[in-house]
């Protein structure tokens, strides 16, 4: 009789374990970079990124858009100024005044951005490539030097505000 008891015991112990359901323990996407050039339009980089998101939940839709999920790639942009890396983000942009041309306003410039939602109904791991198009100092105007070399460290989030590893552009070199 005790060891039909001690049966009961263990088999009701061993589906009570087997029918909890495990939450998945949220996985931060990872990126690595591809490789970088000057825009055609020479006020920008081009920069090439690679992801990788187990959880498959990458991307914002439009209605996300306030507090920590107004962005989700996040940019930190520097200049190399007499051989040293400068964190020069966010930019501090001139915006001239076309009616007088001494006037004008300063203004800042987040260099963070958005990727879209990407619809995945079924959870899978999400991966591909991301082409980015990031601003640098290139405004013209007597009281800036344009920088000749940039650089950008990068990083992604998806929508469990898992952040992704922090990447670094090579050097990019302006004409």
């Amino acid at each position: 009789m005790q060891n039909i008891a001690k049966l009961i015991i263990l088999f009701t112990c061993l589906i009570s374990l087997g029918c909890k359901k495990e939450e998945p323990i949220p996985v931060a996407p990872v990126i690595t970079f591809i490789d970088a050039s000057v825009a055609s339009n020479k006020a920008s980089a081009v920069v090439n990124i690679e992801f990788f998101d187990e959880n498959g939940d990458l991307g914002l839709s439009q209605e996300e858009n306030e507090g920590q999920q107004e962005y989700n790639v996040f940019v930190d942009y520097y200049e190399k100024v007499n051989g040293e890396w400068i964190l020069k983000s966010p930019l501090i942009i001139w915006k001239p005044d076309i009616q007088n041309p001494l006037g004008g306003t300063f203004d800042t410039s987040v260099t963070n951005l958005r990727i879209p939602f990407i619809e995945n109904e079924a959870q899978r791991a999400l991966q591909g490539e991301i082409s980015l198009d990031l601003l640098f100092n290139a405004q013209s105007f007597a009281f800036t030097l344009h920088p000749d070399t940039v650089k950008y460290a990068l990083s992604i989030q998806d929508r469990a505000f898992q952040k992704s590893n922090v990447i670094t552009t090579t050097e990019i070199i302006i004409d």
